[in-house]
């Protein structure tokens, strides 16, 4: 592990998100960071790529500027009891600090922050990680007011549902009409346009075995179309490692938003979206 003298750890978090393209994992006891505007610059640049932070905080009734803080940014977070540890995480390294992400701990804490430098060590955090945090509901800010609409409910409920029989976890977002599903290895977006369910995600080589490599994007497109039955484009990622692709259902719907889905939609939704997961986990 290499030490993070303490006036580096604020700067090493934010290169930690700036090179955060499949996950960004968050453990923080407490967290205060309305007002911590570089911070929130460098969050919403990831969700901008289609991340999403996972948020883990304190279960404690005394943490409430915490979960006030986090509503008013609409940030969705997990309450885990008993929490101490402070740990920040992509999918390539992770920092374990004494730093909660708290504003008043950059500017006037002396703290301290060890970085991970091989695989090895990595692969501890992560075990760490899966072993104590990915459990539990997430908790979306009460402004989220879309989530409580029964038919989008039904729809979230069945996705998790089926993708728990393939043995993946998912966590949801709702992004103004968007729907945002993130599986650990990839996330996706969903959006009804001009009556067209579109999915969107990226397909990284590296998320891949490391001697793999992508497969020809013609090759691509038609192996996840058979496999769901909806159109697919690719297009060549901001990053050069990796391909945008894009479902398109061939459908038209009723539906006119992810937000505003009629009941009768929602299961021929449902299978769609989960073949489509399926079918990038199989190439993943």
């Amino acid at each position: 592990m290499e030490l993070i003298k303490s006036s580096e750890i604020s700067a090493r978090i934010y290169t930690l998100l700036d090179e955060s393209y499949e996950r960004v994992i968050l453990v923080s006891p407490y967290m205060k960071i309305s007002k911590w505007y570089k911070l929130l610059r460098k969050l919403d640049e990831v969700k901008s790529r289609g991340v999403l932070p996972e948020i883990y905080v304190r279960d404690d009734p005394d943490n409430i500027a915490t979960y006030s803080d986090l509503d008013q940014l609409v940030l969705p977070y997990k309450k885990i009891p008993h929490l101490h540890s402070k740990l920040y995480m992509n999918e390539q390294q992770g920092i374990v600090t004494s730093m909660n992400l708290l504003l008043s701990s950059e500017i006037n804490s002396l703290e301290i922050g060890y970085a991970t430098e091989n695989w090895a060590e990595y692969n501890e955090l992560s075990a760490y990680y899966f072993r104590h945090f990915q459990k539990g509901e997430i908790i979306y800010p009460v402004s989220r007011t879309s989530l409580h609409d029964s038919n989008l409910n039904l729809f979230i409920k069945a996705i998790k549902e089926e993708l728990l029989n393939t043995c993946m976890n998912s966590w949801f977002l709702i992004e103004g009409i968007a729907l945002h599903i993130s599986t650990g290895g990839n996330n996706y977006r969903l959006q009804i346009i001009d009556g067209k369910l579109n999915i969107t995600t990226k397909l990284r080589s590296a998320s891949r075995s490391k001697k793999a490599t992508l497969l020809p994007f013609s090759s691509i497109t038609e192996k996840i179309s058979d496999l769901t039955n909806m159109k697919v484009g690719v297009r060549t990622s901001l990053r050069s490692d990796g391909i945008l692709l894009i479902g398109m259902s061939r459908n038209k719907l009723q539906s006119t938003c992810i937000t505003g889905l009629l009941q009768t939609e929602t299961e021929c939704l449902t299978k769609s979206v989960v073949k489509f997961i399926d079918a990038i986990h199989q190439l993943s």
